[in-house]
């Protein structure tokens, strides 16, 4: 996968979290549900290799899609987004 393509996956789901003031449960899980409903780009299984390469990525995250997170609460919210992705039996 190349970089533009798993950023443009990782801006998708940046800019859909940019107003939560805390990336919490409850937000993994609205995200992963809207995977798996197709309301991002690609299927689940593309979306689990972009955050796959973004979280092996060592330069920031957040430099295009900027939202007031630091970049390791981005990262954790990432980390728990790709395992409840994995762990969560497709619909």
């Amino acid at each position: 996968m190349s970089a533009d393509s798993w950023k443009g996956h990782v801006n998708g789901i940046l800019y859909g979290i940019q107003f939560d003031t805390v990336l919490d449960g409850t937000v993994v899980t609205r995200v992963a549900d809207g995977v798996t409903a197709g309301l991002y780009p690609g299927d689940r299984a593309e979306t689990i290799r972009a955050l796959d390469h973004a979280l092996r990525h060592p330069g920031p995250l957040n430099d295009e899609i900027e939202t007031h997170h630091s970049e390791e609460s981005i990262r954790a919210f990432l980390d728990r987004l790709a395992l409840a992705l994995t762990t969560t039996p497709a619909s």
